[in-house]
């Protein structure tokens, strides 16, 4: 089959859509299949057409603006968006795909497909929003396409509800070959690995870390990754009064996430707003269970209590801290519970859910 891939931004860009998108159209690749990837080309000097591991990667012009507009409430520049939606339904137009997957952001550009196309067409909803405006397109958007996707049970659930129409889970995969589990003697610490932005709230894993420690929690905390709150959480992890034991690593490659995962007792996540984070499913495939927090947009919450691999908690530090030492406490059962569950997050095993769907949709139509 031939499909065709639409979202806002693509590899050299590190985030979880892009990630997901990128890795996920490799292995439609490896399987037979042709993918033409359009995203936005928002970094300067990247090639507007080129061959990225067998997958077709077209960036549609823009002002360079993209990930940074003058007004930065839009957080997105909007005339961009408009562009590239025009764009995207001349090309649906002008060129045969059997099947279209669309990532639920920009969201203006789903509803420029022709009817046509949007009947062999998917959105993938990478994360639940609860402002107004988004629920009312988390109910419109997926009326007008032939398929609905997410990248979790709970999303996959807000969608049916508030929508009325189905959903299926592409969760973000890993190739969990890649990863390792060692005994819980040979760990030690907490691991947080991710992007250094506000909505991360890493403020609070610090904090709670803290507590935890003067209860006996061993080990050091190790913050891996970077991004726009680095000389904050620089900044945060210095005033620490375990300034010694906080260590932040920045940018860290494929083979030192590894070997982070395999060395920490628990993964902490405390963001306010997550969609699946990868970083999840890596820890289930390396054995380590996972602390989150209850906050209303936080999708790793659902992801932990599906998978049973670690534990959701409150949101204040104190509560965060309590769920680091019961994660330690019930380590053996958390972790075998992850590695089983890690097999079907395989990226071979989603991209074969994609491929079922796809051919069922592609056929009706």
């Amino acid at each position: 089959m031939k499909f065709a891939f639409l979202t806002e931004v693509y590899f050299p860009h590190v985030g979880g859509q892009e990630v997901f998108f990128q890795e996920l159209a490799e292995a439609m690749v490896r399987r037979g299949h042709q993918v033409d990837v359009h995203c936005i080309g928002h970094e300067p000097g990247l090639p507007a057409d080129e061959m990225l591991n067998g997958v077709r990667v077209r960036r549609h012009i823009n002002r360079g603006r993209y990930m940074k507009p003058r007004i930065a409430t839009l957080r997105r520049d909007w005339s961009d968006i408009v562009k590239f939606s025009a764009e995207a339904r001349r090309m649906a137009t002008g060129e045969e795909h059997d099947f279209f997957l669309m990532n639920e952001w920009p969201l203006l550009h789903i509803p420029a497909l022709p009817k046509q196309v949007r009947a062999r067409s998917a959105i993938h909803w990478c994360e639940i929003r609860e402002d107004r405006l988004l629920r009312v397109l988390q109910a419109q958007l997926p009326k007008l396409v032939g398929m609905n996707f997410a990248v979790s049970e709970a999303v996959a659930a807000a969608i049916r509800e508030q929508s009325q129409r189905d959903c299926g889970v592409l969760p973000s995969g890993i190739v969990a070959s890649r990863y390792r589990s060692v005994p819980y003697q040979d760990r030690s610490g907490v691991l947080y690995v991710g992007r250094l932005a506000p909505h991360k709230n890493l403020p609070l894993l610090i904090q709670a870390f803290e507590i935890a420690a003067g209860r006996g929690f061993a080990g050091d905390l190790m913050i891996a990754g970077n991004g726009p709150s680095r000389d904050e959480i620089d900044d945060c992890a210095r005033r620490s009064k375990l300034a010694s034991r906080i260590h932040v690593l920045g940018s860290v490659d494929e083979d030192q996430k590894i070997d982070l995962l395999s060395r920490a007792a628990v993964l902490g996540m405390p963001s306010r707003r997550e969609g699946f984070p990868r970083v999840i499913a890596e820890a289930m495939a390396s054995g380590l269970p996972v602390v989150t927090a209850d906050f209303a947009e936080n999708g790793a919450r659902d992801v932990v209590r599906q998978y049973g691999c670690g534990v959701v908690c409150g949101t204040e530090p104190a509560d965060f801290a309590e769920a680091l030492l019961a994660a330690a406490e019930n380590w053996e059962g958390f972790s075998q519970t992850g590695l089983k569950g890690a097999q079907s997050l395989d990226w071979e095993h989603v991209a074969e859910t994609l491929e079922e769907h796809a051919s069922a949709v592609a056929g009706r139509n």
